[in-house]
């Protein structure tokens, strides 16, 4: 009996595993919200970059801009994030590089402590609930969303980052 419930335990955490990032709805479909050649959704939040706070708003792009949704505990994040970090690193001193990455369902303080602990400088937003992310898609994280200076989204990255340059 003991075994049964063991294995019965372990079947569960590995299906946990495989969707834990996905959160996909009821009716088990993905409504993708954004795709590549539409214009950016408008948004506006207050970013934290090394312990200065600047608004961000797709209203006012400057140049290639990155959108990042994440959540600290899904391993598929928690793998890209260092990615995406060094490609922050090495692009935003490009003339109107930016970039910024917003949580899921996540607040600041977690958040915070996450960047920190992993030394992480992308600027983010610690959303609460799920706003912002619902303009682009309805489950499924991490995702990238590569936008030009226009507004019109380029690339887009689900599940796995894979640096394009």
């Amino acid at each position: 009996m003991e075994s049964v419930r063991y294995h019965t335990f372990i079947s569960l955490l590995l299906c946990l595993l495989i969707m834990g990032c996905s959160s996909i709805e009821d009716n088990n479909e993905v409504t993708e919200r954004v795709h590549v050649g539409d214009r950016v959704p408008l948004f506006t939040v207050e970013v934290e970059a090394d312990g200065v706070h600047r608004s961000f708003s797709t209203a006012q792009l400057t140049g290639e801009t990155v959108i990042v949704f994440f959540n600290t505990t899904c391993p598929d994040c928690q793998r890209d994030l260092p990615k995406l970090n060094q490609y922050y690193l090495k692009h935003k001193a490009d003339e109107g590089f930016q970039m910024v990455a917003i949580s899921r369902e996540e607040g600041e303080e977690d958040v915070a402590a996450y960047w920190k602990d992993k030394g992480l400088q992308i600027p983010y937003f610690a959303q609460n609930d799920r706003r912002i992310y619902e303009l682009f898609a309805s489950s499924i994280i991490p995702r990238v969303y590569f936008v030009s200076a226009k507004g019109i989204v380029t690339r887009i990255f689900i599940e796995r980052f894979d640096e394009v340059d």
